[in-house]
């Protein structure tokens, strides 16, 4: 594998719209896109930025309830897809799409932690993950926002072998990958769901998307027809922010 095992190395949307979806983010993020064919039949869009691999969309799979608005999905590569969701379920995860081939790209499952919290595997083939990371444009944080902090650290750590460590603020988590390439080892962070949030919102895992400036991207946004759910905020050095694309999508930008 490119990336190490455990790393967050890709990130897609699942939506009704493809189309606005596309319009939103290549305007937002100077992307560019690619659909790639599909034995299913709608085709798969990989975004780009300056040519490089970043994310991918896909239209909502049939069956889903018209009730699920867009959502963005945080995968976890893995060397054996296999055996991380036969762990999961022994850490006391839930395997909600057993593992699958798909096409020569690599092979995927979709797992809940014990929380509930929707989270992604990929075993890499031609597809090896995003080719950039936390330059403007790209992928850079997957944070899991849970009601059962307690319950959901252990199973990280027992499925993917990741070391927890105390964040930068009290209560806020950061996982480490000891076989990460360089001095920076951190791989996700984890909080306690905020104050204010909906009960009948689930747990989940958010995206981040790096940018230059967290005002002016926010701004672009709504002025694409984006919403903000979180105005922009200090975070040390740099900012952050989050964001509802027009077709629901959930999201976070980080200036760091």
């Amino acid at each position: 594998m490119r990336y190490p095992n455990g790393l967050f190395g890709w990130a897609d949307i699942m939506t009704r719209d493809p189309g606005r979806a596309i319009e939103f983010y290549e305007g937002l993020f100077g992307w560019t896109h690619v659909d790639q064919p599909t034995p299913m039949g709608p085709p798969y869009t990989q975004f780009f930025k300056d040519g490089k691999l970043v994310c991918g969309l896909s239209p909502m799979m049939p069956g889903v309830p018209e009730s699920v608005g867009a959502f963005w999905n945080s995968y976890i590569l893995v060397e054996d897809a296999d055996a991380a969701a036969a762990a999961a379920e022994a850490a006391g995860g839930t395997v909600t799409m057993p593992p699958m081939d798909v096409m020569d790209q690599g092979r995927m499952a979709m797992l809940a932690d014990p929380t509930g919290a929707a989270v992604g595997l990929w075993q890499p083939a031609a597809h090896e993950g995003a080719e950039v990371f936390n330059a403007p444009g790209s992928m850079t944080w997957n944070e899991l926002q849970t009601r059962d902090i307690d319950a959901a650290l252990p199973f990280y750590e027992k499925v993917f072998g990741w070391e927890w460590a105390d964040g930068p603020t009290p209560g806020y988590y950061v996982a480490n990958i000891p076989a990460k390439e360089g001095d920076d080892k951190s791989n996700a962070g984890a909080m306690s769901m905020p104050p204010g949030v909906p009960d009948e919102a689930p747990n989940l895992w958010m995206v981040y998307f790096a940018v230059e400036d967290c005002d002016t991207s926010m701004a672009a946004a709504e002025g694409l027809g984006g919403e903000i759910f979180l105005p922009a905020m200090q975070m040390g050095p740099g900012k952050f922010g989050g964001l509802v694309d027009p077709t629901g999508g959930m999201f976070l930008l980080g200036s760091f």
